[in-house]
C-alpha cells in the first residue's frame, strides 16, 4: 500500500462507499484484496457473472492500493488514469426505471489505455491478451465510424503510453486480420 494523491474528492455528502453502494438495495459484497491482507478495492454482486465495481485512482504503478478517506475505502491505482478520463463523453445509464447521467472515457483513449495495460501486464499474460483483444474490438468499431481519431488521440497521449502502444502494434495488427481497414489505421501509426 502507498502512494500519494494529487487532489481530494469533493463529495456532496460524506457517505462511505460501501454504504452508498448498498443503498442500491442490491446485495453487493466486498471482494477480499490480493493478498488477503490487502483492503478490498472492489465490490461484487453474487454469482460468477455478477456485476463488479472497482474503485480506481490515478497512480504510477498498476494495482497499488491507496486509501481514499473521503469514501472511507481504498482504490487500486492505474497509470495514466488521468489521460483516460480527460475530455469525457456524456452518456446516460438506465437503472431501475431511472435515467442517470454519467461521464464515460472517450473510446479512442480507452483503446490506447487498454493497449498500454496489455504491454505492462508482464505477470498476467492472460489479462494482457484480454486487454489487447478489448482494444482491438473497440478499434474495429471506432474505425468504422471515425478512423482519424485513432491517430490524433495517440498523438495526445503521454510519451511512455505512446511507446508502449507502438511496441504492441504487431500483435494488435495480427488480432485484426478480419478488419483490414482497422489494420490500415494501425499501420499508419507505425510509420
Amino acid at each position: 500500500m502507498g502512494g500519494h494523491r494529487r487532489q481530494h474528492l469533493k463529495l456532496a455528502t460524506p457517505t462511505p462507499f460501501l454504504e452508498s453502494i448498498k443503498g442500491t438495495q442490491l446485495p453487493f459484497h466486498p471482494i477480499p484484496g490480493m493478498p488477503n491482507s490487502a483492503p478490498p478495492t472492489s465490490v461484487k454482486l453474487p454469482g460468477r457473472d455478477g456485476l463488479r465495481v472497482d474503485i480506481l485512482a490515478p497512480g504510477q504503478e498498476l494495482g497499488s492500493v491507496i486509501q481514499i478517506p473521503e469514501l472511507q475505502s481504498h482504490a487500486q491505482t492505474v497509470p495514466y488514469y488521468d489521460y483516460l478520463l480527460q475530455d469525457p463523453q456524456n452518456a446516460a445509464m438506465l437503472a431501475g426505471g431511472h435515467c442517470i447521467p454519467i461521464a464515460l472515457p472517450r473510446i479512442d483513449r480507452m483503446i490506447w489505455h487498454k493497449v498500454y495495460a496489455s504491454a505492462n501486464r508482464t505477470r498476467t499474460p492472460s489479462k494482457a491478451e484480454k486487454d489487447l483483444l478489448q482494444a482491438a474490438t473497440l478499434a474495429a468499431i471506432l474505425v468504422e465510424q471515425d478512423g482519424l481519431s485513432l491517430v490524433s488521440s495517440l498523438a495526445e497521449a503521454p510519451a511512455k503510453l505512446q511507446s508502449a502502444v507502438r511496441s504492441r502494434l504487431p500483435r494488435l495488427h495480427a488480432l485484426l486480420v478480419a478488419h483490414p481497414e482497422t489494420q490500415d489505421a494501425f499501420r499508419s501509426l507505425s510509420t
